[in-house]
């Protein structure tokens, strides 16, 4: 097997990377240097190592850092013993963060993506908190980026071996830079520019429609350029690839499919299927769990059920992980739709405490863009 980790020419050309091509750390417009939150999950020492690496990339041009420890197990432990009253307030350390850094940085996955499984209700108090640091970072226009990792918690969780789970990441790490997702990348965008009405439809019954009309066609290609953000496109993944767009909030209508989905910190559903009306939720239904998507619903505020995204994976490199989302929604051939907030670099109007992603399949699959067949079975139609 290949790929199963990172060289250390490897490790060093990605730190460097993310610092100076993607996120281009560096001197403020306005004089002085930027300032950049770096979190990273501490429950595995080669995730901690390549945050290290890239916090000396920011020193290198200057940028004053922060370095956050985070892990899935502590959070849950934090909601579990926290007052009612406290998980009510907006922390004062979180809300001068958002305040004052100029990009964040997130490396890792959930080292127990089932976390707050249990306490929804708990979870629920700290919503209106998470929408209001949320919203100052979008009016801010803070640079971010999830730089996803194998946290083997994560493939433990997902019944994935750790190694299988390293050699899938790494290698749509490695595909991220390739010329064949930019290629991916440039024909889907201009399949959807100057597009209104897209339509999926599936052989397993699954039907849904949607209106784009006038919202910009985005690109996840691993760096921000500055078209991106003069236009404030100021979010990147990395595994990256993927073209998204934000459709009109209340044009989705019809009956979709996911045949596994994880539910961030909640558990799976099998078989889930999903209607919309007016682009909102109307009602669900699954073969298994579907009671977790329920208890992630309770769990937040907002428009958490009404359509925020449609997104076409385009990373040649991605292979299914059994639930991380940083991946699964990269894999060539699949398309996703996420549900609640879209505000910021998506250029949507909603507002809510979540965005959840359903990635499906597409090699039984069709999407139409006006009438006109653009992916068929997972591949472009039209180039």
């Amino acid at each position: 097997m290949i790929g199963l980790s990172l060289s250390e020419d490897e490790v060093r050309d990605l730190a460097g990377r993310v610092v100076r091509e993607s996120l281009r750390i560096g001197r403020r417009s306005g004089g002085g240097y930027e300032s950049v939150r770096i979190g990273y999950n501490s429950t595995d020492p080669t995730c901690e190592d390549f945050a290290l690496r890239v916090e000396e990339e920011c020193w290198k041009v200057g940028a004053h850092t922060i370095l956050l420890p985070y892990s899935s197990r502590r959070e849950r432990l934090r909601f579990t013993l926290s007052p009612e009253d406290s998980l009510r307030e907006v922390s004062p350390m979180a809300k001068a963060l958002a305040r004052n850094v100029d990009a964040t940085i997130y490396i890792g996955e959930q080292d127990q993506p089932g976390w707050a499984s249990g306490l929804h209700d708990r979870v629920r108090l700290s919503a209106p908190g998470r929408e209001l640091i949320r919203r100052i970072l979008d009016r801010r226009r803070v640079k971010w980026l999830y730089f996803g990792w194998p946290i083997p918690g994560a493939a433990e969780y997902y019944g994935m071996p750790v190694e299988e789970f390293r050699r899938i990441f790494f290698n749509a790490i490695r595909s991220s830079y390739s010329g064949e997702l930019r290629e991916l990348t440039s024909t889907y965008r201009r399949s959807l520019e100057g597009r209104s009405l897209i339509r999926i439809s599936h052989e397993d019954g699954s039907m849904l429609e949607f209106r784009i009309d006038g919202r910009p066609i985005l690109v996840d290609d691993g760096v921000l350029s500055d078209e991106d953000l003069a236009r404030g496109d100021v979010g990147l993944n990395i595994p990256c690839g993927e073209v998204f767009v934000a459709p009109l909030e209340t044009t989705a209508n019809g009956r979709i499919r996911f045949e596994r989905t994880h539910i961030s910190g909640f558990g799976e559903a099998e078989g889930l299927e999903v209607s919309f009306r007016r682009g909102r939720i109307t009602g669900f239904e699954a073969e298994k769990g579907a009671e977790n998507l329920k208890a992630f619903l309770d769990a937040n505020t907002g428009d958490k059920d009404r359509i925020g995204e449609f997104g076409i994976g385009c990373n040649p490199g991605a292979e299914y992980t059994g639930g991380s989302i940083i991946v699964d929604e990269k894999i060539y051939g699949t398309i996703h739709i996420a549900i609640g907030n879209n505000t910021g670099s998506y250029h949507g109007r909603n507002r809510a405490s979540s965005h959840l992603d359903l990635i499906k399949d597409m090699r039984g699959g069709v999407v139409e863009a006006d009438g006109v067949e653009i992916m068929k079975y997972g591949k472009p139609s039209v180039d």
